[in-house]
């Protein structure tokens, strides 16, 4: 008998000892902090144009990393998004549009959300995913969730718990039209709203009060997700303000008669902005850009509270935190093209920050890092962070590793029967139109439909297309077969 109680006094010490080590190895993993917002064009940051009020955004910047070259793999919210959280291209993910999404029951693999609820992490999301349409999906890994506007399965939304609210902001912004993108929507208004009335406000109101209450010993994935500075521009009060009207610079338009964009006609709206935005005073112009700036320096003031807090909380000490957006915003550039729906730098070039004090010491900070870059890049990189194995291979590359690529990658799938792809490096832009194909590695030489080429260095607003230019041949011909290749290489496991 004694025998036997010394048998199981060592068996429990020895599962104490594996718990005390689990646990340990646990509080080890850094917590990471996922922020995004939507359509936030790369450069409307304070740290690259003075005239953006983003001190937030400015501070982890100099904490950090600022990839000055990032882009998204489709410029739009839902496949952008599903690239992003899956770690996979829109032609692996299979959602190209913002149509339908992908079926619970037929995920590519696991969420990024996923990978840290099966790691052992608590995870918390608030704010949009935007899996696809109207569909109502899962969670997909988030145990704690909170959404503003689009329902899932399993979360706690605006309408369900401050019906009343919402109400005001969809009476308010129903002049704005679908989406909040017609041309009211773009000029925006003040808000005669309080903050928590907004959906953003709303978001940020439910992230706060989580952290004040959390008492979960787990590390933390924490995303958070907002609506805006995507249209409409209706700034709660105390924004525009901080903003001088005189100093605004806008979009300035290129000597065209009418739209030039081979890969992208009839794909914005075309009369329904030019036809507005061609006779639009001065002021108007000055107005709808400050009003997006003003958007943004709202989203970063709600982004440092929601940081401050978490602070305050000791949630800061072993962290890993990445700001970035789902794709730009056109904001009247390139002859009066507005939103995104194109492969232009300012639709498909987006704000990429890593910072945190877990980031590892070769990482220097305030520094910006010009190689090629995608937002598929996030997924590896915080999954080596926290020394989690992918069920997959990823096409991403760890950010935080000596890894780099030649050229960045990005898709439109907008024109019935056609594909639209562009490989971009430090000089050169290439969008090649292909008559669409099934899978990604079918693509040939012989599908291509035609083609736009820039040089980024001395014309960085893609005014003169260079396809055809006999001198160019050289570099459209390197250019053309590494995107091949890629597509090529582009398999489904």
């Amino acid at each position: 008998m004694f025998r036997i109680l010394i048998i199981l006094l060592t068996v429990f010490v020895a599962l104490g000892c594996n718990l005390n080590s689990t646990e340990k190895k646990n509080s080890q993993k850094p917590n990471i902090i996922f922020i995004m917002d939507d359509q936030h064009r790369w450069n409307a940051l304070g740290k690259i144009n003075p005239t953006v009020i983003t001190p937030t955004l400015d501070g982890l910047a100099e904490e950090g990393v600022f990839f000055d070259q990032a882009v998204c793999q489709a410029p739009m919210c839902t496949p952008s998004r599903n690239s992003m959280m899956f770690g996979l291209y829109p032609n692996q993910t299979g959602v190209y549009s913002n149509g339908k999404g992908i079926p619970d029951s037929l995920l590519p693999g696991k969420t990024i959300a996923q990978y840290f609820k099966d790691a052992g992490y608590e995870t918390v999301g608030f704010g949009k995913t935007h899996w696809g349409g109207r569909q109502r999906y899962n969670t997909r890994g988030f145990e704690t969730r909170y959404v503003s506007e689009i329902k899932e399965k399993g979360a706690v939304s605006m309408a369900e718990m401050n019906p009343e609210a919402k109400k005001r902001y969809d009476a308010e912004i129903k002049v704005m039209g679908s989406g909040e993108e017609n041309n009211i929507g773009y000029l925006g208004f003040t808000s005669k709203l309080k903050e928590e009335d907004h959906r953003d406000g709303w978001i940020t109101q439910q992230a706060l009060k989580y952290i004040d209450q959390r008492k979960d010993n787990r590390p933390l994935f924490f995303y958070l997700s907002y609506m805006k500075p995507h249209a409409g521009h209706n700034v709660p009060e105390g924004y525009e303000e901080r903003y001088d009207l005189d100093s605004i610079s806008y979009a300035q338009q290129p000597n065209w008669t009418k739209d030039y964009s081979p890969h992208a006609e009839g794909v914005n709206r075309r009369d329904l902005y030019e036809n507005y935005w061609k006779n639009a005073s001065e002021t108007e112009w000055k107005l709808m850009t400050m009003r997006y700036y003003a958007n943004i320096t709202w989203i970063d003031d709600m982004m440092g509270r929601v940081l401050k807090k978490l602070e305050k909380k000791g949630l800061l000490e072993n962290t890993i935190i990445v700001y970035t957006s789902d794709h730009g915003e056109m904001l009247g550039d390139r002859f009066y093209r507005f939103n995104k729906y194109n492969l232009y730098d300012g639709s498909v070039k987006i704000p990429m920050i890593l910072a945190g004090s877990a980031l590892p010491k070769s990482i220097q900070k305030n520094s910006i890092d010009s190689s090629p870059t995608e937002n598929i890049d996030l997924l590896p990189t915080l999954l080596y962070a926290a020394d989690i194995a992918p069920e997959r291979s990823l096409p991403g590359i760890n950010l935080l590793g000596s890894e780099s690529r030649a050229a960045s990658f990005s898709a439109l799938h907008e024109r019935a029967g056609e594909a639209a792809f562009m490989w971009r490096n430090a000089s050169h832009k290439l969008i090649l139109v292909f008559k669409r194909k099934k899978n990604a590695n079918d693509y040939s030489d012989q599908d291509i439909l035609t083609g736009e080429l820039y040089d980024l260095k001395n014309d960085p607003q893609e005014w003169t297309d260079l396809f055809n230019d006999q001198d160019f041949q050289n570099t459209k011909k390197e250019m053309s077969t590494a995107l091949l290749n890629h597509l090529k290489n582009m398999r489904i496991d």
